[in-house]
């Protein structure tokens, strides 16, 4: 990351409103984030500029240091600019954060994304510095000076980001009423309020409103998926999702919540399909939720995505025995057998006595036909936990005949 010296700012008719801003420039070309800083100085920004490669850097730096506008590029490696919005939208601390989209075309699908994630405006490549100066004069005075609607608007969000929704709902009343329009995000937002308060019934009628005033407001697709699947209603709420995918379908996040949701539903190559298209869309999971996924991917039957993704968290986390368990699991799935003794005997060096590492083990040489090294495995893991119920079925059901462990 690099942060912006003390300099004296160009003078512009805007100094007033630029000149406080931190902004966060994000594109993984350095030579971009230099032209996009020199145009902010010459802009008259003279609050710190912070850069980032990517949208993983860029939130690592988010977590951390605080900033008014981030300006993002759309493509990018690990973490892409529409994937950085969502993770910032999810974020109270972020959720109407500034954010300008560079990006090298505006097609439909792309809209449809940016939007749902409620992206503030977009710079279309290639640009100069009077089209960065006017986009973000029109994001910073809409988010300085709001309509009167949209001031109301933002105050009940603000309640209701902050546990508040019982004291949102009035002002989402009053915007529901003349002379204000009825709109699909006023419906959408007290539908959020309605199932915050445990109203589920009015809220499911708030959304489906929501979705008649305007069918391409994605947020109320995804809210009444996520009604839906919290009331067991799985199907429909698949339907939702669905409904949203194809409307936009650049989403892969959603592809994902898809495929597990087609899991549950015992729809094994729906699952697959929504799964496959995730990992092709160029989805990045974040650490925390890799080993997750993984398990996802590995309970599809798709052993392949599932090792990746158990192999990339156990470079996060080499001592993590259970990661090496579910490797050695997926690896063996794909006939790996070489590799899953690699990555049994790598665990116990991380951990000589987990039963379980040697439970696998005893399967894997009993797939291989090497019975009394099985056998071995099997013993080693009931010395160490006696009464291990896996261990005892398998003995007794391919080891009948065999002496008594």
């Amino acid at each position: 990351m690099a942060t912006s010296r003390t300099r004296k700012p160009a003078k512009t008719g805007h100094d007033h409103l630029f000149a406080p801003l931190n902004v966060l420039v994000v594109d993984d070309v350095p030579g971009i984030r230099r032209m996009l800083r020199q145009m902010l100085i010459m802009l008259g920004v003279n609050g710190r500029i912070g850069e980032a490669n990517d949208g993983m850097e860029a939130w690592d730096i988010l977590q951390d240091i605080p900033y008014d506008v981030v300006i993002c590029d759309i493509n990018m490696p690990r973490m892409n600019g529409l994937e950085l919005l969502r993770v910032m939208r999810a974020n109270p601390r972020y959720e109407t954060t500034p954010f300008l989209m560079i990006t090298g075309e505006v097609s439909e699908e792309v809209v449809a994304v940016a939007a749902e994630s409620e992206v503030d405006s977009y710079l279309l490549k290639p640009f100069q510095a009077a089209a960065l100066e006017s986009r973000l004069l029109e994001i910073i005075r809409k988010k300085l000076r709001p309509s009167g609607g949209e001031a109301l608007f933002l105050q009940a969000q603000k309640l209701k980001v902050a546990g508040q929704p019982d004291q949102a709902l009035p002002i989402l009343e009053k915007l529901l009423r003349p002379p204000y329009k009825k709109q699909a995000k006023t419906l959408n937002l007290a539908g959020e309020c309605l199932q915050a308060l445990g109203d589920h019934l009015q809220a499911e009628e708030c959304y489906t409103q929501a979705k008649e005033v305007n069918p391409k407001y994605l947020k109320t697709y995804q809210n009444l998926a996520i009604l839906m699947e919290s009331n067991d209603r799985l199907d429909e709420a698949r339907q939702y999702l669905e409904e949203a995918q194809a409307l936009s379908p650049l989403n892969t996040e959603r592809l994902f919540h898809l495929g597990q949701i087609c899991l549950q539903t015992g729809k094994q190559e729906q699952a697959q399909d929504y799964l496959q298209k995730c990992l092709s869309n160029g989805h990045c999971f974040a650490n925390s939720h890799r080993q997750e996924a993984a398990e996802i991917y590995l309970e599809a039957g798709m052993s392949a995505e599932a090792e990746k993704l158990f192999s990339e968290s156990l470079k996060e986390d080499p001592q993590n025995i259970q990661l090496y368990n579910r490797l050695g699991i997926a690896l063996r799935q794909q006939q790996k057998h070489q590799e899953a003794l690699d990555c049994y005997h790598k665990a116990l060096k991380v951990d000589p006595k987990s039963e379980k590492i040697y439970y696998n083990l005893g399967i894997l040489y009993f797939d291989l036909g090497e019975r009394e090294k099985s056998l071995d495995a099997f013993r080693q893991a009931l010395k160490i936990r006696p009464n291990f119920p896996e261990a005892k079925d398998f003995l007794r059901e391919h080891f009948l005949n065999q002496n008594s462990t």
